[in-house]
Formats: structure tokens, C-alpha cells, sequence
């Protein structure tokens, strides 16, 4: 009887092993950028890695120097990474999570998680994020040397995946992104409906009041004044005379001796 016991548990515990989820085999995408901020062209890149990985890591880079802000206010990776939550969690996306790398450069971040001191096991695939434009695969040719024993890079050409348009036809842009929201437009094309104003609270910035002109007699457009924020005093404008060459030449000496640079 014991030995039939034996036998039968034997049976169950193969039976588990099979229907396991081995590492074998396993797909994971690697989607590495500074997102700065990431926006729904992005968002469709990872959605198309998603329908065919097992999981994809958006890799969030840490730029050196403070660049391509807003109103003079740098867009940080942890600002990014919470944009990137609030689009996931829009789009639904289960299989997506979002990391945050040391690494200047998303080439560079790429490259340490995927490298012998990386976080995959052997037996895993990979796909590194590359859009089809320009031949954007190109960036990954010397990827294969540096890729840990007994995981499998897929090939980037592949791999690459078409990138999506704005509605308007134009294709996305950061540098769009971040020009309509330092100008206080609306930029939902971007970011979706109603998440203009999210994005904006997300990197600080004040939320503009367009008032409009009419006969309703002053109606107000674009975002409304958070609950509990005072009003601004509009200050008087004082008349200055209009520049000319001269007094601009002399505005400059000025600062110049000011600041020790001349004598």
C-alpha cells in the first residue's frame, strides 16, 4: 500500500513540474529610454512588446546633467516613472513594470541588465525596445557582446515595432510635449483625455489660467485654480521706452563689469 502511496506521489510532483512556468524559454522586453516625459508613443511601443513578451521592464535612465526640462525645471526619473504608472495603469497593462536605472544613457542601462552581474536568469529571451523609424534598431548592433551565458538575445530588426502617430498624423515627440505644457496648451494627445493636468501636478508646474474675451464677459479656459490657491494680484504695467542697440550694448557692459568678466 505504501509503496502504491509512493508511486502516486511520484506522479503528482512530475505533474507539477511540467505544469510549472520554467524559466525556459521565458520573453522579456526591455524598453530603456530617459522619457523626458514619456507620452502615449511610448505607451505604444510597450503595448506592442506586451501582446508578444511575457513581460516587459521600461528602463527609466538617470541623465547626468539636468536637461530638456520645462520652464527651466528638470523633468527627474522619478517624475518619469510616475507618469509611466499613471499611463500603465490607464492602459490596463499588467505584465509592465518600471524601473529606475543609475545609468546615464538607456543604451548603457540596457546593457548592465542584461550583462553577466544583471538581474536574468539563463534561459530567457530578450528584446531590446527599437521602433522601426530610421532604422532605430541599428542602436543595439554591438548588444550581442555583451549579453549574459544562457540568455538569448532575439534579433533588435526583428523585433522592432512600428511606432504610432498622434492623431493629428504627426509623429510623437517629447520635445512637442514639453513645449505645449511649458506654454500651458492642452496636451492630452500626449498624455489622454482629462491628463493634461495630471502630468502638469506630477512635474510641478503651475496650472494655467487662459481667461477669455466675449460677451459672456470674461469666461475662463484651460485648467481651473487648485482648491484653497489665492488669486495673484496683477501688478501695475509700468511703461519702459523701447529698446534700441545701444541701450542693449549697454545693458550687457553692465553685467559683464558686474560679474568681473570686464574691467
Amino acid at each position: 500500500m505504501s509503496d502504491l502511496y509512493n508511486s502516486i506521489e511520484e506522479l503528482m510532483l512530475e505533474l507539477e513540474d511540467e505544469d510549472g512556468d520554467p524559466v525556459e524559454g521565458r520573453t522579456l522586453a526591455i524598453v530603456p529610454g530617459a522619457f523626458k516625459p514619456p507620452h502615449l508613443g511610448h505607451l505604444s511601443m510597450v503595448k506592442q512588446y506586451a501582446s508578444e513578451a511575457d513581460e516587459v521592464i521600461v528602463l527609466i535612465s538617470s541623465p547626468l546633467k539636468a536637461s530638456r526640462g520645462i520652464a527651466g525645471k528638470p523633468i527627474t526619473a522619478r517624475q518619469s516613472m510616475e507618469i509611466w504608472e499613471m499611463l500603465l495603469d490607464d492602459a490596463g497593462l499588467s505584465n509592465v513594470q518600471v524601473e529606475i536605472s543609475p545609468k546615464p544613457s538607456p543604451i548603457s542601462a540596457a546593457y548592465e541588465y542584461i550583462d553577466k552581474d544583471g538581474p536574468l536568469e539563463p534561459g530567457t529571451n530578450v528584446i531590446l525596445g527599437a521602433s522601426r523609424k530610421g532604422g532605430d534598431f541599428k542602436r543595439w548592433k554591438s548588444a550581442a557582446k555583451y549579453v549574459k551565458d544562457g540568455v538569448e538575445l532575439l534579433s533588435p530588426e526583428e523585433t522592432a515595432v512600428i511606432p504610432a502617430n498622434r492623431p493629428s498624423g504627426e509623429p510623437y515627440s517629447a520635445t512637442d510635449a514639453r513645449k505645449m505644457l511649458e506654454q500651458g496648451e492642452n496636451a492630452d494627445e500626449f498624455f489622454g483625455d482629462g491628463r493634461t493636468e495630471d502630468v502638469r501636478s506630477i512635474l510641478g508646474l503651475e496650472a494655467p489660467i487662459e481667461e477669455m474675451s466675449g460677451a459672456g464677459g470674461g469666461a475662463v479656459a484651460g485648467y481651473a485654480m487648485p482648491l484653497g490657491a489665492k488669486k495673484r494680484k496683477k501688478n501695475k504695467k509700468t511703461k519702459h521706452p523701447p529698446y534700441n542697440e545701444l541701450e542693449l550694448y549697454k545693458e550687457v557692459l553692465k553685467l559683464l563689469k558686474k560679474e568681473g568678466i570686464v574691467i
